[in-house]
């Protein structure tokens, strides 16, 4: 099945802001970064990191950088 394209002929989002927030509450541990995010949402780890950043511009998930380009996030409280 081939995914939609929206009227600039980009991808339609298929992972809503919701989906990552339930991939981070059901984890097993207290932090993923982006890439465990994709993978558990079978997506790529840009579009991860784009919800991830959204949810945290709007203060529903929490980050902190670990390393040189290293980020993880958890669910605000």
């Amino acid at each position: 099945m081939e995914r939609e394209r929206d009227k600039h002929g980009q991808y339609s989002s298929q992972i809503t802001l919701e989906d990552v927030l339930d991939v981070l509450s059901s984890a097993d541990t207290p932090v993923l970064t982006a890439k465990h995010v994709a993978d558990a949402l079978d997506c790529s780890s840009e579009s991860a990191r784009q919800k991830l950043h959204q949810l945290h511009e709007e203060g529903r998930v929490g980050k902190m950088d670990v390393g040189a380009r290293a980020v993880v996030w958890w669910p605000a409280e």
